[in-house]
């Protein structure tokens, strides 16, 4: 039995971590959460609730100092990612970790060298790799049932910043010392990912970002980015400005095209048009299932004593990818990922 921590008990933590762990009959039967903490008393007690046989604990080193731990799941904002991961590792404990890696780039390279010196298993959560949409659509994409594919466009519409707990601060993702960037860091990280699990490292990135509603924020409510590949140009286009809320994507290949409209995904090619149902991707009810998922590959990882860099890779090429749109939007120009 993994004798595992969970850091911080914000809404992904009780949304996709802990019912993840509760539900699925595999996490039940290999994984102990021994020892929880957040420095909210309330989020302490609603944690009670699900492991009332944990430690509970307001200070993350005096948890390391008195618990053995053979992992942690980090839940809390990016801002405090790289001081868990460095005592973390230090000690040989396995991380998983919310994304994005951490809030700057410029932590980020120290961090995966040191995780990768540590011999210990890290996974960040890219849990929409595990939903059935996005497994479906890399299906697709890597058996060449469309061609090539010469242009994937994602669209995510949002009329606001999704909030953190009201125990803590609720608006933490509009603050930039907090996450580190608005809907970019907050979304566009998930796409930075699956970039990677449909195309791989793309060759260049232009970005154009933007305030267009939100101007309480202190990061952009809005981004356009364009990744270009040797064969592909992805576009991926965010907004916390819409009027609606609402997802889309469309994938254009030399034998056959993907649309998806939040109820199906249509695959159309010469012989005609196929619909696929498929749950809306933003219904974050299925989040547990993918979560469940996620935490079983980490989990037979550690088993497997599996500490392989091929997620510790993704993690660090999507905050190069955050920073270099970044870069592209402030000086208006295509850059080379390198």
């Amino acid at each position: 039995m993994l004798k595992g921590a969970i850091i911080g008990f914000g809404n992904i933590a009780v949304r996709g971590h802990v019912l993840a762990y509760l539900s699925d009959e595999v996490l039940r039967s290999k994984v102990q959460i021994a020892s929880v903490m957040d420095v909210v008393g309330q989020n302490r007690e609603l944690l009670r609730q699900y492991f009332p046989e944990a430690k509970f604990y307001t200070d993350f080193l005096s948890m390391l100092e008195n618990e053995r731990l053979d992992f942690v799941d980090i839940c809390t904002p990016p801002h405090t990612h790289a001081d868990y991961i460095q005592r973390c590792a230090t000690k040989g404990i396995h991380i998983l970790c919310e994304k994005p890696l951490t809030e700057t780039y410029a932590k980020a390279s120290g961090l995966v060298k040191l995780v990768r010196e540590s011999h210990i298993v890290f996974v960040p959560c890219h849990q929409y790799k595990y939903s059935p949409l996005w497994k479906t659509i890399h299906e697709f994409i890597a058996s060449k049932k469309l061609g090539t594919a010469t242009l994937a466009q994602f669209n995510v519409f949002r009329l606001h910043a999704d909030s953190g707990t009201t125990a803590w601060s609720p608006d933490w993702r509009t603050k930039r010392n907090h996450s580190g960037g608005g809907i970019l860091v907050d979304t566009g990280a998930h796409y930075f990912y699956l970039a990677q699990y449909f195309f791989g490292v793309p060759k260049r990135v232009f970005s154009v970002l933007r305030t267009l509603k939100h101007v309480d924020y202190d990061v952009e409510d809005t981004a356009l980015v364009t990744l270009e590949y040797d064969q592909t140009l992805m576009q991926v286009n965010l907004t916390w400005a819409a009027n609606q809320r609402a997802n889309s994507l469309h994938i254009v290949g030399t034998e056959g095209s993907l649309f998806y409209n939040e109820k199906a995904l249509l695959f159309s090619n010469s012989a005609g048009t196929q619909e696929i149902p498929m749950p809306d991707v933003s219904d974050k009810n299925q989040y547990v299932s993918w979560y469940a998922a996620l935490i079983k590959e980490f989990v037979k990882r550690i088993e497997e004593q599996n500490t392989s860099d091929d997620f510790l890779c993704e993690a660090f090429n999507v905050m190069k990818m955050l920073d270099l749109s970044y870069k592209a939007s402030e000086k208006n120009a295509m850059i080379d990922v390198g």
